[in-house]
């Protein structure tokens, strides 16, 4: 077991994983309500799970070797909601400007 000096840095990691799949969900969502198409919705899902886990898997591997620990879990989610919540109106913004044309 490794000591808890590189929690911090672990944790920091994982929050910007968290960060990139707020990205990607928020470019997801803006081809998502481009299409009005329930297939293409789907496949946006899964689309996302597939890469969201993708993501999580491979930071949680580059932070501590694939160990899932409940701080690196809760880390994750918090870089998704921080990005979430600051980009989301931006986003939803420009999928209405996209939708007019």
């Amino acid at each position: 077991m490794r000591d808890v000096t590189g929690q911090p840095f672990e944790a920091l990691l994982l929050m910007h994983g968290g960060a990139v799949t707020g990205i990607v969900y928020l470019l997801l969502r803006i081809v998502r309500n481009r299409a009005d198409k329930r297939l293409v919705t789907h496949l946006c899902d899964a689309v996302f799970v597939l890469s969201g886990a993708a993501i999580f898997a491979g930071y949680l591997f580059l932070a501590n070797y694939g160990t899932v620990r409940g701080f690196l879990t809760a880390s994750f989610l918090l870089g998704f909601a921080a990005v979430y919540m600051l980009f989301a109106p931006l986003f939803a913004r420009i999928t209405q400007k996209i939708r007019k044309k």
